[in-house]
């Protein structure tokens, strides 16, 4: 039994993911809920939105990675301060944690 491609008509082999005329996805797979379905937009099991819920995702993903950022300058910010302290008699170390308590 073959699967018709949407797009082309073009006719293909059970069980591939894309045409192998036009690469049209021949399957979708809901990322909430792993359901297989032969259209995107909505699942029909759990009624996720994919396009809806892939940009929540996205949007939770860029605020971690904001998170991590913002951590990683302050943790490069410290080493630095520390790293000066010898040559600054130690004023690097208390303008970093007074930067800090302004911030």
């Amino acid at each position: 039994m073959a699967e018709t491609c949407p797009k082309c008509g073009q006719s293909n082999r059970n069980g591939l993911q894309f045409c192998g005329c036009c690469h049209t996805p021949l399957r979708y797979t809901c990322p909430a809920c792993a359901h297989v379905q032969p259209h995107g937009g909505t699942c029909d099991t759990c009624g996720i939105d994919f396009l809806e819920y892939g940009m929540t995702k996205l949007a939770a993903m860029q605020s971690q990675l904001a998170r991590a950022r913002h951590r990683t300058q302050g943790r490069a910010a410290l080493v630095k301060s520390i790293v000066l302290a010898p040559v600054t008699g130690g004023l690097s170390v208390l303008s970093y944690f007074r930067n800090r308590r302004n911030a």
